[in-house]
Formats: C-alpha cells, sequence, structure tokens
C-alpha cells in the first residue's frame, strides 16, 4: 500500500504531443497521442503545457493496448486537469530585445534634440537681445550725427546672418523631434504587441490508468478549447493569357486563429463547418390577430434599391439561375482537410493553410455600371473545377506575379461558373450624366409624367481595342398607377430593359476611340401616388 501510495503521489511525466486538429468556426478539437511502457498495474501521468482554456466537461481519454490482449482491457480510470498561476520574469524574444533597443536609441537621440534645441533657442534669444541693443546703440549714434556707416551694415548683416542660421537649425531640430516622437509612439506599439505577460496560467493533465500486463500502449486524449476559429480565405493567380482568354489557378485556404495557450505544431488540420449547439428550443405560439380595414383612396410609394440575388452564375455548360432559392435548408456540414502537416502558433495570428487547387480557363471582358462606378471593371468568368464546393469568403487576386486587389465570392458548388472583379482599366474612361424634365398633367387628365434621358460617354485611351458591356437599369413599377417606359427611339440601338429593369450595349472601341450611348425613359404616375 505504501508503494502503491508513493507512485501515485509521483506521476510519471510523458510526451503527448498534439497530433490532429479539428478548428471549428468558433472553437476546436484537439487530439493527443502518445505511445508509452506501462507497468502491470495502476500509473499515473503527467501532461504538460496543455491548453488552460480547455473545457473541462470534454476532456476524455481512452487507453488501447499495441500488443493482443487476453483478459482485462487497459483503461484510463480518470482524466483531470490542474491549472496553477506561473510567476516568471519578463521573456524577451528576439524581436522584442531588437525592438527594446530601438527604442533606447531612439530615446537617447531624442534626447540629445532635446538638449541642442534647448541650447540653439537660448543663443537665439541671446542673438536677438544683441541685436536689439545694437539697434538701440545705432539710435543713439543717430541722434549724436556720428554714424559709421560700414561698420553698422556689418554688424547688423552679422546679427540677420546669425539670426537666419539659428532659426533654420532650430527648425529641422523640431522636425527630426516630431519624426523621431511618432516613430517612438510606433515602436511602443510594436512592443506591447510583441510583450510576453510575466505571469501566465500554467495547465497540465493527470491521467490515471490501469494495465492488466506490462507492454506498450497507445493514449488517447481530446477536448475542446475555444478562442479558435478559421474562415474561409481563397486566392486566384492568372498564369497565361490568351486573348479575351487565360488559364486561372484558384487555391482554396483555411485561415486560422488560435490563442489557446498551446501550439498546434505538424499536425493534421481539419476544417469543419459543422456548427454545434447546445440544445435548441421551440418558438413561442401568440396569436395573429386579422382585421378588415377599409382602404384608402391614397397610395404612398417609395424608390427603394434592390439588389437582385441569384446562386450564381450557373453550371459550366448551363444558364444562369434566376432566383435566390426561398427556402434556407441549413446547408450540409463540410469537413476540409489540409493535404499536408500545418503549424499554428497560439499567437491569435492569423496562418493559412492551403485545402485543394485547381487550374481552369477563364472569359474576361470589361463591364461598366457608371451608376454605380464610373469606370470599366474587369470581369473574369470561370468555373469551379474541383469535387468540393468553394465556400464564401475574400479572394486575393494576382496578376503578373504581384497581388493587385481583393475581392469576394459566395458559395460555389462544384462545377458552377462565378465570376471575379479584378479592378479598374485604366485605359478606359466614362462620364454619366442625368437630364430631367417634368411634364405636367394636362387638363381633364390625372397623370403626370417625368421624362430621363441618361447619356453615357465612353472612351479608351490605349492603343488596343476594347469590347465593353455597358449596363444601365431603370425602374421598376410594381403598383398600376405608377407606369415606367423607355423611349426606344431616344434609346441606343433601341435596347429594351429586361424584366429586372436591366438594359445592356455591346460596345467596341477601337484604340484612342470615344463612343456615346443614351438611355431615354419616362415614368408616368397617377395623382394618387405620392412619395416619388
Amino acid at each position: 500500500m505504501n508503494a502503491s501510495k508513493d507512485m501515485f503521489e509521483a506521476p510519471v511525466e510523458i510526451d503527448a504531443p498534439v497530433v490532429a486538429v479539428t478548428a471549428l468556426e468558433d472553437r476546436a478539437h484537439v487530439l493527443r497521442r502518445a505511445t508509452l511502457e506501462l507497468p502491470a498495474g495502476p500509473s499515473r501521468l503527467r501532461v504538460r503545457g496543455v491548453a488552460p482554456v480547455l473545457s473541462d466537461k470534454t476532456l476524455c481519454g481512452a487507453l488501447d493496448s499495441l500488443a493482443p490482449v487476453d483478459g482485462a482491457r487497459p483503461r484510463v480510470s480518470d482524466v483531470r486537469i490542474q491549472r496553477k498561476l506561473v510567476a516568471r520574469e519578463q521573456e524577451r524574444t528576439p524581436q522584442t530585445a531588437e525592438l527594446s533597443a530601438a527604442r533606447e536609441r531612439l530615446r537617447v537621440q531624442l534626447r540629445e534634440d532635446e538638449a541642442t534645441l534647448d541650447r540653439v533657442t537660448r543663443q537665439l534669444e541671446g542673438v536677438e537681445k544683441a541685436a536689439a541693443r545694437t539697434l538701440s546703440e545705432l539710435a543713439g549714434d543717430l541722434a549724436w550725427g556720428a554714424v559709421d556707416r560700414e561698420r553698422w551694415v556689418a554688424y547688423l548683416g552679422e546679427f540677420a546672418e546669425r539670426e537666419r542660421a539659428l532659426r533654420e537649425r532650430r527648425r529641422e531640430l523640431e522636425e527630426s523631434q516630431r519624426e523621431r516622437s511618432e516613430e517612438l509612439r510606433r515602436l511602443d506599439a510594436r512592443m506591447q504587441g510583441a510583450a510576453t505577460p510575466r505571469d501566465h496560467v500554467a495547465a497540465e493533465l493527470i491521467i490515471e490508468v490501469f494495465a492488466a500486463r506490462a507492454g506498450r500502449h497507445e493514449l488517447r486524449l481530446d477536448y475542446i478549447v475555444p478562442c479558435a476559429c478559421w474562415r474561409p480565405h481563397h486566392r486566384a493567380e492568372l498564369e497565361t493569357s490568351e486573348g479575351d482568354e487565360a488559364a486561372l489557378r484558384f487555391v482554396v485556404e483555411g485561415c486560422v486563429w488560435q490563442n489557446t495557450g498551446e501550439d498546434w505544431r505538424d499536425v493534421e488540420l481539419t476544417l469543419s463547418t459543422e456548427r454545434l449547439s447546445l440544445g435548441t428550443e421551440p418558438p413561442r405560439l401568440v396569436d395573429d390577430v386579422l382585421e378588415a380595414t377599409r382602404r384608402s383612396d391614397h397610395i404612398e410609394v417609395q424608390v427603394r434599391q434592390q439588389e437582385v440575388q441569384t446562386t450564381g452564375v450557373g453550371g459550366a455548360q448551363g444558364g444562369r439561375a434566376r432566383d435566390m432559392p426561398g427556402i434556407d435548408d441549413g446547408g450540409e456540414a463540410l469537413e476540409l482537410r489540409a493535404p499536408g502537416r500545418v503549424t499554428v502558433p497560439s499567437d491569435g495570428r492569423p496562418h493559412r493553410a492551403e485545402l485543394f487547387a485547381f487550374t481552369t480557363r477563364a472569359r474576361f471582358e470589361h463591364v461598366v455600371m457608371a451608376e454605380l462606378t464610373a469606370a470599366a471593371l474587369l470581369k473574369s468568368v470561370q468555373a469551379n473545377r474541383a469535387r468540393l464546393p468553394i465556400l464564401a469568403g475574400p479572394v486575393d487576386l494576382i496578376r503578373d506575379g504581384g497581388f493587385t486587389g481583393r475581392t469576394k465570392v459566395n458559395f460555389i458548388a462544384s462545377g458552377e461558373r462565378f465570376e471575379l472583379g479584378w479592378g479598374p482599366d485604366g485605359a478606359l474612361r466614362v462620364q454619366r450624366s442625368v437630364e430631367r424634365s417634368v411634364e405636367q398633367a394636362r387638363v381633364l387628365s390625372s397623370w403626370t409624367t417625368t421624362h430621363y434621358t441618361v447619356e453615357l460617354r465612353l472612351s479608351n485611351l490605349g492603343a488596343a481595342a476594347r469590347r465593353l458591356a455597358v449596363i444601365e437599369r431603370v425602374p421598376v413599377s410594381e403598383i398600376e398607377k405608377v407606369k415606367v417606359a423607355v423611349d426606344s427611339a431616344k434609346t441606343s440601338e433601341q435596347q429594351a430593359p429586361d424584366e429586372e429593369g436591366f438594359v445592356r450595349w455591346s460596345v467596341a472601341l477601337e484604340g484612342l476611340a470615344r463612343g456615346k450611348l443614351t438611355l431615354a425613359y419616362a415614368i408616368k404616375k397617377h395623382d394618387d401616388v405620392s412619395g416619388i
């Protein structure tokens, strides 16, 4: 009994590194493994360096024998976490030490500048006082009529030159002092971000196991930790270009943050979209009272901006989806696994892990939506050639070997086409003007008509020809007493709007050429309508 008691009082240190992590939207599931030799009977083990923030109720362990077992199987009798506050001296990482040395040098330079500025200021005050006395003596000599002109001119010139040099020196010192103070402020902010606290919470696991026979065993520990999350992040790289088409490599990445207190080094990383819940509550039932009211003779309307929602651009060979599905089924939970080992330190910074990538053909076009922005935007349309969907998230745009900007995508199914915006084309210029005129209601008429004329002026400042997809829109009425009509005779190419109110043109602009488009429409409303 005494030997067993001593054994339990001195737990054996073991190394059980993190081997696999499943990151979720707001937490992570951590798995640790260890292979160890255990004697027959009970043993007490200790694992140091675990995350102090782990959820105690999710902590569990399992023990398996690596040799055939006859009879009782090995088991984990108990596993628990012990936390303690550890006080330590300030750790100075190489980055912190470098920043501290730079700050100290900057403070020395600031003190030297302050001393020099104070000395220059006193010298300038002395020169000003001496100049004032000299002018006073000159006034006295003038009163007596005894003036040596050359001597006084030399004196005053010397004072003026000395004062000018001191003022310039003081201005330089003040400017240097402001710049160094700003640099010192930035260094303080960087040191604060890189600082290591003097004390921290350390945690360790105490595991009690029982093995019927001595031998090699595998210990598994897993738990849930907060302070960890991941979000999709993508990268689009243009590789080769042939006319209006190009080869595009699309890389799907997972961006992981964690500040749990333990580092994940060379782990199998899985990113999951599963949403864990602690339970749901049924909705409350309330009375829905229906009442009949008299319809008003006056109609109050309003103009609203509505974004046309679609599920994407459609399949690679199919057409465009016209309507957003009205029912949200919650989606299907996905698990995306990084192909290689990943290291994510506990520093709260973003760390990217590539999940999968594919290469596809992208078709480019220039799009002009002058009502939103007076520029011609370069747009590419490509298909998702991967077997997995692309999750909604930001996209870094890489073109000509460098970063050109950032855009975003929505959920893109496998095989579906999607669009990417690559920013404005600097060689194209767009000007938009709107002319409005009101035609009052005639005698014995209850309708008022407002005419709108939209003019678009396009210019190609480059030498190469460009083809532009120009899109304008007209309002869409939802009631009978407001009518919208496009004047085809005054509209370029007699284009008509679609059911969403969009009018589209395809314009070819040669190098150093200009073009003009006109859209004319009228809004006719009844006198019973107000608000527009």
